[in-house]
C-alpha cells in the first residue's frame, strides 16, 4: 500500500509527512510514503501500482487541476482507495460529494501545525481506514465450486495446478497441489470461474495456473509443472503461451 500526500505548499506537505507517517507506524499499517506529490506524478504512480492506496489530498492544489478532480481521475485506477481532504476550505465539501469521489474523511487545516489538535484527527481517520482494510483483507479467497452428480467440490483457485479436458467425454480432470479429481464438466464451464487468480485459459484442452508453471520449453512444447507434470502441447498450440508472456515483457 502507498500512501500519497498531495499538497503544494511545502512546509506543509513536510509537516503532513512527518505527523502521518508517525500515526501509520504507530497503528502498524504495512505502507510506502510516497514521494510523488504534483497531481501528474501522483497519477502515473497510481497506474503503475495496485490499490487499495491512501491518498491525502488539499482541495486548492495550485496546479493544473485541484484535489478534487485529482481525487476523481484517482478513482479511474484505484476505486477502492482511501481518499482524504486536507483543506481550509470545509464550504468545498459539497463540492467533493458531487464529484462521487467518495472520500473517507476530512481534515481541517484550522490547526495545522497544531500538533495536540491535528494530531486526533489524522489518527481518527487512520483507525477508520484500518478497520475498513482488515473488512477487505477478510474476503473469503476465490474458489472454483462444481456439482457433479452427488459430489459438491470446492477448491481454492490457488491450489489447482492445472485443468485438463478428457477427450471423448464431456469430463475434466482437475489437478491441485494434493490431488487430482475426475468431475463431469465440460472444461469452458470451468473456465468461467477462472477468471481471478494468475489462469491461461486460451488452450482449447487445458487452463493452467501460470503461478504453478516451473518451465516452459517453447521449442518441443513442454510445460513442467510444480508438482512436476510435464505437459505436451504442438507448437501451433504453444505459440499461444508463448504470445501472453511476450506481452508481460
Amino acid at each position: 500500500m502507498k500512501v500519497f500526500i498531495s499538497d503544494d505548499q511545502e512546509p506543509q506537505r513536510l509537516w503532513l509527512n512527518d505527523i502521518i507517517a508517525a500515526q501509520l507506524d504507530d497503528l502498524h499499517f504495512n505502507y510506502e510514503l510516497a514521494s510523488a506529490w504534483q497531481p501528474a506524478d501522483v497519477l502515473a504512480t497510481v497506474k503503475a501500482s495496485t490499490g487499495p492506496n491512501i491518498y491525502f489530498l488539499d482541495i486548492v492544489l495550485q496546479r493544473e487541476i485541484n484535489g478534487i478532480q485529482l481525487a476523481s481521475k484517482i478513482r479511474d485506477y484505484d476505486p477502492d482507495g482511501f481518499i482524504v481532504y486536507v483543506t481550509i476550505r470545509d464550504d468545498m465539501m459539497p463540492e467533493t460529494l458531487s464529484a462521487m469521489t467518495t472520500p473517507t474523511g476530512f481534515i481541517s487545516k484550522t490547526n495545522m501545525f497544531d500538533r495536540d489538535r491535528f494530531i486526533p484527527q489524522v489518527r481518527q481517520v487512520l483507525q477508520v481506514i484500518k478497520k475498513r482494510l482488515a473488512k477487505l483483507q477478510a474476503i473469503p479467497e476465490p474458489t472454483l465450486t462444481i456439482h457433479s452428480g452427488a459430489l459438491l467440490l470446492t477448491i481454492k483457485l490457488t491450489d489447482i495446478l492445472y485443468c485438463e479436458k478428457i477427450h471423448g467425454l464431456r469430463t475434466t480432470r482437475i489437478v491441485t497441489d494434493s490431488q487430482a479429481y475426475i468431475v463431469h464438466k465440460n472444461l469452458n464451464t470451468i473456465k468461467a470461474q477462472l477468471t481471478t487468480a494468475h489462469f491461461f485459459n486460451d488452450f482449447q484442452s487445458y487452463a493452467l495456473n501460470l503461478d504453478k508453471v516451473v518451465t516452459v520449453d517453447f521449442n518441443k512444447g513442454h510445460v513442467n509443472m510444480l508438482n512436476g507434470d510435464c505437459l505436451s502441447f504442438s507448437r501451433g498450440t504453444i505459440k499461444k503461451l508463448r504470445a501472453y508472456y511476450q506481452t508481460q515483457e
